[in-house]
């Protein structure tokens, strides 16, 4: 027996289906609803028409390749390719079935690749023949399916390796169909259940059980009958012509029945297929009325199909013109799309140039403000150094003045009226004496006091003039935004430091400062200064990732370290670095000169 690959055409459901879109056509707008429902045309007619299948395909794919649809053009060139194979061009189907697996493949689309497979499998059939690539095939889209979570195809597939492979063993053809009829079963696939229950006869009356088989077969041709599906009723009713080869008129009858549904679906192909066996079987009967009957409609058949053909082949040809057109479309859009990349990427380039060129005006621009806003800086800083400097003369100058001229005069007053007191023998006198030499006394006590403040509070004011710039410096360049900062100044280490020295210090902190702003990486800066054996110790640290041990230890030192090692040497100092990860400390160490 010959079992014919159930597609789910399902007659009066294809019908009243192919009805309902055909009428809803003129009232869609939507270009790519349009293609959709050509496409839905072309899959209903995939088993009933090839023709039709072909043309709604063709139709669908021109319109959505003009609206650059994507999905659309290949759902409709997988109607296109069903019906290449349906009209034998098997080749030009493979090639184009080909195409659309790799497109499928790249859309994610497993229930789509399955579908691929399987019509690949009928084509190979068809054509080479060749059975290994055939099992193979089916073998993948086995695996494959096994990551379905929808997997009602799969009753499908089972089936066709069970068609498809016919040197698989009895017992493997049972387990197939079971998995078959166990999904189709989950699905409520009534079509696939009654395929399946006619492979179990055909399987029974290989076994020559046959008291077990034609009653199941009878059932089951009644329960194609019901479901309207015309290859299930077909394939009913060869199996049934297999319970009478020895009884040719009665195997003649099920074939003409075959043939009427063949008819009745529109297959021409199916036709002449059941009609020649019939013819055979004609013969063997030996009745020249039959075989005149079978070769009218078989003649009746052929027309029909040459006539389906030549229409075939006008819009085979139609199909060619338009693929041809797509292409020249293509090559035109290819190379438009080639010119405007052209035109984008150097326009792109151009502005790339122009805002680099910008940039780097602008950094220049940046570091030249920069520099001058550190002379400036510097050069307000000497300055006020400077302007401190003179206060503090000037307050040292007038407290000298005070202590040598006016403490001086008072003293010798006092000294005079001392004399006075012990020359007169005037009570009152005495006593007014007295009273003026304690008015004097403190005046005098007065005057040294304030020259002593005076000397002192000019040092004390330098001390903190240098305070405000070091938290100048760093308020400036280490916001409290992001660092914290520990700073401390030793007011008396600073009292005998000249004004050269203490430029160097805020250059020194300064471009410490600038190498934890640039590598640190820190979060807490501290700068401490105090004296210590008569050095002047700076130290300034930091909790960043630490500097390279080469550049510590090997003289490959950053300019900013090179620029602090020449202002150390400068003062005659020492410079020591310490460094690791859990961050850096400078230490500076310059010798105070003696009092």
């Amino acid at each position: 027996m010959v079992l014919i690959c159930v597609c789910n055409n399902h007659s009066q459901g294809q019908i009243r289906k192919i009805d309902q879109e055909l009428q809803g056509l003129s009232f869609i707008k939507d270009s790519v609803a349009l293609v959709n429902s050509l496409n839905r045309l072309g899959v209903l007619y995939r088993t009933r028409n090839a023709d039709s299948c072909f043309y709604y395909g063709v139709k669908a794919k021109s319109m959505a390749a003009n609206i650059h649809y994507q999905r659309g053009q290949i759902e409709a060139s997988h109607s296109i390719a069903f019906a290449f194979y349906k009209r034998g061009l098997y080749a030009e189907s493979l090639e184009l079935l080909g195409k659309i697996l790799s497109q499928y493949e790249q859309l994610n689309d497993t229930e789509k690749i399955i579908q691929v497979h399987l019509d690949m499998g009928s084509v190979l059939n068809k054509g080479v023949s060749d059975r290994k690539k055939i099992v193979s095939l089916l073998q993948k889209t086995i695996q494959i399916g096994k990551t379905l979570k929808k997997d009602s195809i799969m009753s499908k597939v089972y089936g066709h390796y069970c068609l498809r492979n016919p040197n698989l063993p009895q017992d493997s053809v049972q387990y197939y169909l079971n998995k078959s009829t166990e999904i189709a079963s989950r699905y409520k696939d009534e079509e696939i259940l009654i395929y399946n229950q006619l492979w179990y006869c055909d399987l029974l009356f290989s076994k020559g059980r046959l008291r077990e088989a034609l009653p199941l077969t009878r059932q089951s041709l009644l329960r194609a009958k019901s479901t309207g599906n015309t290859d299930l009723v077909i394939n009913a009713l060869f199996l049934m012509t297999g319970f009478y080869e020895k009884n040719p008129k009665k195997v003649l009858d099920y074939l003409f029945q075959a043939y009427e549904v063949a008819q009745e679906g529109g297959d021409s192909s199916i036709e002449i297929y059941i009609l020649n066996n019939a013819l055979e079987t004609a013969k063997q009967l030996g009745d020249k009325d039959e075989i005149i009957k079978v070769y009218f409609e078989l003649e009746k058949s052929m027309t029909a199909e040459w006539e389906k053909s030549k229409k075939f082949i006008n819009d085979y040809v139609a199909y060619n013109a338009i693929q041809a057109d797509n292409r020249l479309l293509s090559e035109k859009n290819a190379q438009r799309a080639l010119w405007l990349l052209i035109i984008s990427i150097s326009a792109s380039m151009i502005v790339l140039a122009i805002y680099l060129m910008m940039l780097r005006r602008d950094r220049r621009a940046k570091a030249r403000i920069e520099a001058l806003n550190d002379v400036a800086n510097m050069q307000i800083m000497t300055m006020e150094e400077a302007k401190h400097q003179a206060v503090k003369e000037e307050q040292q100058r007038l407290g000298q003045d005070l202590h040598d001229g006016l403490s001086s005069s008072i003293a010798a007053i006092k000294y005079q009226l001392e004399t006075l007191m012990m020359d007169t023998s005037d009570i009152d006198l005495k006593k007014k004496l007295k009273m003026l030499q304690k008015e004097v006394e403190n005046a005098y006590k007065a005057a040294r006091n304030k020259s002593h403040e005076w000397f002192s509070a000019a040092d004390e004011q330098q001390e903190q003039s240098f305070e405000k710039q070091i938290i100048l410096l760093t308020d400036n360049a280490l916001p409290d935004s992001r660092y914290n900062k520990n700073i401390h100044i030793d007011n008396n280490s600073l009292s005998s430091v000249d004004l050269d020295t203490r430029i160097a210090l805020l250059r020194i902190i300064q471009e410490a400062i600038t190498n934890i702003i640039k590598h640190a990486k820190a979060k807490n800066v501290g700068i401490l200064i105090y004296e210590e054996d008569d050095n002047l110790l700076l130290i300034v640290n930091d909790d960043g990732i630490g500097l390279d041990e080469k550049k510590v230890n090997f003289g490959r030192s950053t300019i900013g370290l090179k620029s602090i090692r020449r202002r150390v040497q400068y003062l005659n100092g020492d410079i020591k670095i310490n460094s690791d990860t859990k961050g850096t400390e400078i230490i500076v160490s310059i010798p105070l000169a003696k009092s």
